[in-house]
């Protein structure tokens, strides 16, 4: 099982509703079974975390903390993006 490959046989009952779901969500099932497993079998303690573990709550809202326009941000950030498209050409 080392390339990841694994065969598993489903009851009816959970093949009938892995299917059903899966063709509301316009997946195969084989691709939700794997997103399923992979959200069940998720575990926080195995990753870590560069800006802090994603569980706790975040510090409350600093209301004198400045705010941006989004148009402005994103002007900005496309002139940004521009320069250094230009800078690699």
């Amino acid at each position: 099982m080392a390339d990841g490959a694994l065969n598993l046989t489903l009851d009816d009952y959970a093949s009938a509703k892995l299917a059903e779901k899966a063709k509301a969500l316009d997946m195969s099932p084989e691709q939700l079974a794997i997103l399923l497993l992979g959200q069940q079998l998720f575990d926080h303690e195995d990753f870590t975390w560069m800006n802090g573990d994603p569980r706790k709550p975040l510090p409350p809202f600093d209301q004198n903390e400045p705010t941006y326009e989004l148009e402005e941000v994103l002007a900005e950030f496309s002139a940004e993006l521009d320069r250094r498209l230009a800078a690699k050409a």
